[in-house]
């Protein structure tokens, strides 16, 4: 018989992995709620133009990365690279600019990229992500990077580095390209072949190269400060000010881009060192012309994206904040199976996580099975507990060992459980 595995980069998410996951996703939930952005869920498959018109032609994610094909209808269809297209092309289909100036919206879900399967790059992989369309100004901007300093700081997170940088306005993006073109004309030789064919097509992208020749190369150009008009470096300086203010930890790095095309304006990422040379775990910017470039208004917006997996990579399985996964419910032999059943399902349904024997294990067999699984109290159901109607509640970690009857024992349980959240 054949034995088949899952894709490579496209990995099986494991139990414990999904716990964790899930934790992670709770944090940011409750952040965005704080800052009183709500859900949407996009469909992973869209209309490839949605992607081309919106990341640019030019980037790797389109010429290389992306998932694309034609359907059943004949339509070209890719499955979403990342997510900002996506939900600016549902923030235009379903008219949310007519009911309300500034729309908050949050994402969490699976992105698909066809690059090469390294450390914390997967061709299946997770992003959570906000945005906020609408709006205009630094003090837009600082709202971003403070909720997304404060998801980071609640997932206990530490030893990251928040970048930032300004690529101002269409007209200062213009002088810009230009004062690059022709500083990188008479240094091509020191670039790889795609940053030559780059400094032709959309320059800004050299920046973004990680190749070590390429960056020593473009840590020496011109920065982007130097062409703000005085309105996006008021904006700038504004922004800086605003993030003090607020005691956001940042960095001004003035040789940063982002590498797709629809960014203007401030731009950010999130740096750690434990990631190596991929090193950003979330990143993000203003992309005040997308709207209009697909079709819809022509209005302010700005958004970021959190890598779920280099999250994970950082955070260790040590800060997964995980709850208590409740007590198991052991009959003191077979003959009571029957009311262990019915004790572990009352419990659940008065909100208590709990387990019990369903394979005619021994006491001494599930005492082990608890101890294994790291569970903190076992309930022992025998012929005393049958007739009075109270439970033997055992602390596995030594502590006091309680008998009590049913009603005070699902609340002292539930108190351990919300403890742990």
């Amino acid at each position: 018989m054949p034995k088949y595995n899952s894709l490579r980069g496209m990995p099986d998410i494991l139990p414990e992995d999904a716990a964790l996951m899930r934790w992670v996703e709770e944090t940011a939930r409750n952040v965005f709620c704080l800052f009183g952005f709500g859900e949407l869920r996009t469909p992973i498959l869209e209309e490839t133009e949605v992607f081309t018109r919106s990341i640019g032609t030019d980037t790797d994610i389109v010429e290389k990365e992306m998932y694309s094909f034609t359907d059943r209808g004949g339509k070209n269809v890719s499955m979403r690279p990342e997510g900002t297209a996506s939900m600016i092309r549902a923030y235009i289909e379903h008219g949310m600019h007519n009911s309300s100036e500034l729309v908050k919206l949050f994402y969490f879900g699976p992105m698909f990229r066809g690059e090469r399967p390294q450390k914390g790059r997967l061709r299946q992989f997770h992003q959570i992500g906000a945005e906020a369309i609408g709006g205009k100004g630094p003090y837009v901007d600082a709202e971003m990077i403070f909720s997304l300093n404060m998801i980071l700081g609640n997932l206990g997170l530490s030893g990251y580095t928040i970048l930032i940088n300004s690529l101002g306005c269409d007209k200062d993006r213009a002088a810009y390209r230009k004062t690059l073109l022709d500083w990188f004309a008479v240094r091509l030789d020191g670039l790889c072949e795609d940053c030559r064919r780059r400094s032709k097509v959309n320059v800004l992208r050299v920046l973004d190269c990680k190749r070590e020749s390429c960056k020593a190369v473009a840590e020496k150009a011109p920065s982007m400060t130097e062409s703000l008009c005085p309105g996006c470096s008021r904006d700038h300086a504004e922004l800086k000010q605003a993030l003090s203010s607020m005691n956001v930890p940042f960095t001004e790095k003035k040789d940063l881009v982002r590498g797709l095309d629809y960014y203007t304006g401030t731009i950010f990422e999130v740096v750690h060192t434990g990631l190596g040379s991929q090193d950003a775990i979330a990143a993000g910017g203003r992309y005040d012309g997308l709207s209009r470039q697909l079709g819809g208004p022509d209005t302010g917006a700005i958004g970021y994206a959190i890598g779920v997996e280099r999250l994970l990579l950082i955070l260790g399985r040590e800060k997964s904040g995980k709850k208590d996964i409740g007590p198991l419910v052991i009959p003191a032999d077979v003959s009571f199976a029957g009311e262990a059943f019915s004790v572990t399902n009352r419990l659940r349904s008065n909100g208590v996580s709990c387990e019990t024997d369903l394979l005619g294990r021994s006491m001494k067999g599930l005492m082990r099975k608890a101890n294994r699984e790291g569970r903190r109290y076992v309930v022992i159901i025998g012929e005393e507990e049958k007739r009075t109607g109270r439970f033997f509640l055992k602390d596995m970690t030594g502590g006091v060992d309680q008998s009590l009857s049913f009603e005070e024992l699902a609340v002292f349980l539930k108190k351990q459980i919300d403890r742990c959240v």
